[in-house]
């Protein structure tokens, strides 16, 4: 099950997800993170009640943040990055000591 809310504030939009970040709902996400940038000049997403996380779920994150730079906007994890998230990072290889070549505020630095 994934569940989601958006609050927008002023040029930052919140995205709170909760759930399941997996093939089943990645294009369900996909829409998500299209809308919630749509209007914003940055995004704000939390991810602490994630309890599952597969490749999809990060390479539609990974998109989001993608789409968001190529848009001149901030897309930021902020909170504690649940054990689900990290597991994922390490099993699929996106984990990097490094931020990706795309920008300096890549997420998978911190995940």
């Amino acid at each position: 099950m994934l569940r989601t809310m958006v609050e927008q504030s002023g040029e930052t939009g919140s995205l709170v997800i909760e759930g399941q970040m997996t093939v089943e709902h990645a294009e369900e996400l996909k829409m998500i993170f299209l809308k919630a940038l749509e209007n914003k000049g940055s995004l704000d997403i939390t991810l602490e009640r994630v309890d599952k996380v597969d490749l999809f779920g990060l390479q539609v994150l990974c998109s989001a943040h993608r789409s968001a730079m190529k848009s001149g906007k901030e897309l930021t994890l902020i909170g504690e990055q649940p054990g689900a998230l990290r597991d994922a990072v390490v099993m699929t290889g996106f984990g990097r000591n490094a931020a990706c070549s795309a920008s300096t505020t890549c997420p998978w630095n911190k995940a």
